[in-house]
């Protein structure tokens, strides 16, 4: 007679191991991961589109795009209906939120969703205003070399 080498308790525990490491993956996860794995709705293709129109660029980052398409809509819940309508404010040629754009912009140049308190750094190396400049400067927190090097005179 053979005996089962895995015992209920054992099968038990297996199952509740990967249960909670399932649970543990998704606290663990951080806003851009969290982000890339969100399906792409009509808010994040209106956001993109508005992005690409407000910055003048024709290619932006994706996995960006989703990370401050949800900041921001955590920010403010009813950003995708402002965001529709200054879609259509901006077709139409019209005067468009400036709160609303320079929230965005604020987004894509500088990496930060919000002001004081409540203000999100979603990203820093691939902000817009970094990447202006990536080819003479590294961005700024970076070290340029050995330490003390920024205090010798020119």
């Amino acid at each position: 007679m053979k005996t089962n080498p895995l015992s209920r308790r054992g099968a038990l525990k297996v199952v509740g191991a990967v249960m909670l490491s399932g649970v543990a993956g998704q606290l663990l996860l951080n806003t851009r991961a969290r982000a890339a794995l969100a399906p792409a709705g009509q808010g994040l293709q209106d956001f993109i589109a508005v992005s690409k129109e407000l910055t003048g660029k024709t290619a932006l980052n994706a996995t960006l795009a989703l990370a401050l398409h949800a900041a921001l809509l955590k920010a403010t819940p009813e950003f995708d209906a402002a965001l529709l309508k200054l879609k259509d404010t901006l077709a139409a040629q019209g005067e468009p939120d400036k709160a609303l754009v320079q929230a965005i912009l604020q987004g894509w140049y500088l990496g930060v969703v919000g002001k004081g308190k409540k203000a999100v750094c979603v990203t820093f190396v691939d902000a817009l205003s970094n990447l202006a400049v990536a080819d003479v400067l590294v961005p700024p927190s970076y070290s340029y070399g050995p330490c003390g090097t920024w205090s010798a005179k020119p």
